[in-house]
């Protein structure tokens, strides 16, 4: 008859408890429909701030490319000028020659002129020639002013052709930097362009960024409180219950203390053990989320220079661009790479995203056509140099998911 009553009570506990719980769901569908609709937005927002930084990097990479392209530019100009300079010295000295020329010219002929005597047809050589005292000696006049006459001409000519050679040099010089120069004024206006360009969509990508972290805000407002309400229904419900049973449970509680008396030694000794064990578990899992790094490696030498200001076109410690910093970091540890992550994303081979190791690098856009890279160090972080106004840092794959890597 005990038994019968104890089971009635318990029943009817039960159900005072079931009914509670199916209050509370009620009264809490309405939350839970809310915190669905703030996370598909989250989603949505997570899918579009990443869209939005890709378009940021691809601009970067675009401004800093011609960035480079300008400092190429500007290094050729100068060693177009410094080859005109030196060209314009050569032609000064040609015309210093040419004009030397003319003054051992003038000299001979002067010096005949006094051999020749007086002038007898006008023409020095020929005064010179008649004026000889016998036939041996008009052969050996004859032959010298022959020798003189070839040997000033071969010179004259060889001077004005030099000269003209220089000139034409010079102008082909000229020329090509007009052309770089040309070549540079639209590489400038092209940079001041997708700079402007990148700016702004640099704002809409903070503007998309702040509006997903007000949505992870209201959501985890909407989730906390879900939270405590259900905590008060769940309280109130074992308090109907707990109520309805009192006099059962005191009839009960006897029997079961003996029961689980016995079996709480057992039971405490199990749980010493596990606890042991999950004590070493629970060390493994509170370690550091930034994974370590081996020395020399792409992946530690680009940590060093973690903070370090972007800079489009960079290459030194004084401000990197994305695969400025790579390309510098590979350098570091004896590893050289081209200068560009379009050239970088051909090497090696192909690596999906969810096979991904420390060290293989990663990239957005397509091989032979990505315009972002960075290293992968593993626990689904990387190190890159994000873009203009920030510095180089470790970013998780689930706020930047790269495209694909490459195992070097």
């Amino acid at each position: 008859m005990k038994k019968s009553i104890t089971i009635a009570t318990i029943a009817a506990a039960f159900l005072l408890a079931t009914t509670a719980f199916g209050e509370a769901s009620n009264v809490h569908a309405a939350d839970s429909a809310e915190i669905t609709a703030k996370k598909s937005s989250n989603a949505k927002l997570l899918a579009e701030v990443q869209s939005a930084q890709s378009k940021v990097a691809d601009l970067d990479n675009q401004v800093s490319n011609k960035t480079v392209a300008i400092n190429d530019a500007n290094t050729k100009i100068a060693d177009t000028t410094a080859a005109i300079k030196s060209y314009d010295g050569k032609i000064t000295t040609a015309q210093k020659e040419l004009a030397a020329r003319k003054a051992t010219m003038k000299a001979q002929l002067k010096s005949l002129q006094k051999q020749a005597g007086d002038s007898v047809t006008g023409n020095v050589y020929a005064d010179f020639i008649l004026n000889s005292d016998s036939i041996s000696d008009l052969i050996d006049r004859g032959l010298t002013v022959g020798k003189l006459s070839k040997a000033n001409s071969d010179a004259m000519n060889d001077v004005k052709s030099a000269e003209g050679n220089l000139a034409a040099l010079k102008q082909t010089q000229q020329n090509k930097k007009d052309t770089l120069e040309a070549t540079k004024t639209q590489l400038v206006a092209d940079q001041k362009n997708l700079s402007s360009l990148k700016d702004d969509a640099q704002k809409a990508a903070d503007s998309l960024n702040q509006e997903l972290t007000d949505n992870q805000d209201a959501l985890a407002t909407l989730e906390a409180d879900a939270a405590k309400a259900g905590e008060k229904a769940a309280a109130k419900a074992v308090a109907t219950a707990a109520k309805a049973s009192d006099t059962s449970a005191a009839k009960t509680t006897t029997t079961t203390d003996a029961k689980s008396s016995s079996n709480s030694n057992s039971s405490s000794d199990a749980t010493t053990t596990n606890g042991n064990s999950g004590s070493s578990s629970n060390n493994g899992a509170g370690a550091s989320s930034t994974p370590s790094v081996s020395g020399g490696s792409i992946i530690s030498n680009a940590a060093k220079y973690i903070g370090t200001p972007y800079v489009w076109g960079g290459t030194s410690p004084a401000g990197f661009d994305c695969s400025g910093l790579i390309y510098y970091a590979a350098a570091q540890a004896g590893i050289s790479l081209p200068r560009t992550s379009e050239a970088m994303s051909t090497l090696g081979t192909y690596v999906s995203v969810s096979d991904l190791q420390a060290g293989d690098l990663v990239f957005w856009g397509g091989v032979g056509s990505a315009y972002h890279v960075g290293v992968y160090v593993g626990n689904g972080m990387f190190i890159h140099a994000p873009t203009e106004g920030q510095s180089v840092k470790y970013t998780s794959i689930s706020a930047f998911r790269p495209s694909f890597g490459r195992r070097l």
